[in-house]
């Protein structure tokens, strides 16, 4: 991987880190992608909606595991907090939020 970030502004390079990274460690990937959608300014919904659809059913209970490793804040909640509207209820159920 460090060979792979000679030049960051090579798109074919971020390409091939970002498949080598998914391929090898997929929870951690998309643990970052779910994060980078979430905490810059306005969420990104539609990364949020591809990485939580897609991985609803596969993995998505270990890629929270590693949010919360990683953030110390329940993935659950740190996207809840920033979506509104229509798509609240799907990600609530999608992702398994409960209110305390």
């Amino acid at each position: 991987m460090k060979h792979l970030k000679t030049d960051p502004k090579d798109e074919f390079l971020a390409l091939l880190r970002a498949t080598v990274k998914c391929l090898t460690r997929p929870e951690k990937y998309f643990e970052k992608v779910l994060r980078l959608a979430v905490n810059k300014r306005g969420t990104d919904e539609g990364a949020l909606t591809r990485v939580v659809t897609t991985r609803a059913e596969f993995n998505l209970k270990i890629i929270k595991d590693e949010s919360q490793q990683r953030n110390s804040v329940p993935l659950d909640r740190a996207i809840v907090k920033d979506i509104h509207g229509d798509c609240e209820k799907m990600f609530q159920a999608l992702i398994g939020y409960k209110e305390d």
